[in-house]
């Protein structure tokens, strides 16, 4: 959520990011329904400003009747209010925060920009096999049972690649609790209000799976995460707050009929780790950590030694809250093309309005903090390049070295 006051003295750069994000928000009702409020609240705490007046004075038979008058006014004000609160909150909550000036312009992935590419691109002097067939020969992936036991886009995992998707996890605890990382394991299901606070809802709530009335699974990590220091104050000194939690994430995948039907690239149920930031209300602060939370998952990227790209992602693929997000494309063999396995994301105080997650600085000021997020490592997605790029000419796949150590073997095979 942003500030009304910044809305209300930048109508064109929000129009502005509306347009780059491809949302449409009618801001010019916003703005006016914000000026009939403010009009409403003046109105109604001079009323009732006078009704104190009466009260604190001995009431005439004139007094009494005026004080009739102004209570029936302010009941009908008070329900105009609400009215009228209702919609500016609705419209409040759908404003998406403008994308950096560094943001390219754009509609759909193909509009991301590349910033970097790592890894040489493996050559094969075989037929190259994609990870569907390699998994199914290795009895790794059964995705025949798994559509019979929960449906479309579920999947089971066997064997050594249970194993592997554990190994994956742990390590990448393993390593940023090394870089100072507090370690969580939250709760999937949530109340809405973490899922309004993180910005999930309103224009995602179609993709999330409702449990009960005030209870839903999250789609990422990053929500409960978030959510646990909602309706707090924080102290400056203990900022950064460093949080990598690791949980089972659930999307309906709405928005993507019809792309990566099958296999396990797009599915409804999946395990990450997952990295979060809360830092000080300041843009080079924010920078710094975007910059940094990308470095980790590079690091990660680079130990399993598997060729990406990092791309600028283009304002219209922006989620709402999203001021800035690159993501890590691991390059996939079968494919011939780099695939999307991590999203690094800044959100300035969008989330933390919603939330309400204020800190204290220096000055005993109150603030509204900065937040980041970023992957670690997501599975199964991160299976898809990992068996390609490690596949054997016999059909076996070798175990990423960094890896090794956690699993006792290095060779998938028959």
């Amino acid at each position: 959520m942003l500030d009304i006051k910044f809305i209300r003295q930048t109508p064109k750069i929000i129009k502005e990011g509306c347009r780059k994000k491809q949302v449409k928000v009618d801001i010019d009702r916003l703005l006016d329904i914000d000026k009939k409020r403010k009009e409403l609240l003046q109105k109604i705490e001079e009323l009732r400003h006078r009704i104190n007046i009466i009260s604190a004075e001995k009431p005439t038979t004139e007094m009494i009747e005026e004080g009739r008058k102004i209570k029936a006014e302010l009941k009908g004000l008070e329900r105009s209010l609400g009215q009228i609160e209702e919609e500016f909150n609705d419209l409040m909550l759908r404003v998406p925060i403008p994308p950096a000036s560094d943001v390219p312009e754009g509609k759909t992935e193909e509009d991301n920009v590349p910033v970097k590419f790592w890894g040489k691109l493996p050559k094969f002097d075989f037929e190259v096999k994609n990870y569907i067939t390699l998994m199914k020969d290795l009895d790794l992936l059964d995705l025949k049972r798994g559509a019979k036991i929960g449906g479309f886009r579920q999947y089971v995992i066997k064997n050594e690649a249970v194993l592997l998707e554990q190994a994956l996890l742990r390590w990448t605890l393993n390593e940023l609790v090394k870089k100072g990382f507090t370690l969580f394991r939250p709760t999937s299901m949530v109340k809405e209000l973490a899922m309004v606070g993180t910005g999930m809802f309103p224009s995602g709530r179609e993709d999330a799976y409702k449990v009960d009335d005030d209870l839903f699974l999250a789609g990422t990590t990053e929500v409960p995460l978030m959510a646990y220091y909602a309706n707090e104050i924080l102290d400056e000194k203990d900022l950064p707050i460093k949080m990598v939690g690791i949980s089972v994430a659930f999307r309906k995948e709405v928005g993507s009929y019809g792309r990566d039907v099958k296999g396990i690239m797009r599915v409804h149920e999946f395990w990450q780790t997952e990295q979060v930031i809360i830092c000080k209300s300041d843009e080079k602060e924010s920078v710094k950590w975007h910059e940094e939370l990308l470095k980790n998952s590079e690091e990660f990227m680079q130990a399993l030694k598997l060729p990406y790209r990092v791309v600028n992602v283009c304002a219209g693929e922006l989620a709402d809250g999203q001021v800035k997000r690159y993501d890590i494309e691991a390059w996939v063999p079968s494919q011939d093309k780099y695939r999307e396995t991590h999203s690094d994301s800044y959100l300035f105080d969008f989330q933390t309005r919603r939330l309400n997650t204020r800190y204290r600085d220096k000055k005993g000021n109150l603030n509204f903090a900065h937040s980041l997020n970023q992957t670690a490592i997501a599975v199964p997605r991160i299976l898809i390049p990992i068996i390609e790029n490690y596949q054997q000419k016999d059909g076996s796949v070798k175990v990423p070295k960094i890896l090794q150590k956690y699993l006792g073997f290095k060779l998938i095979k028959r």
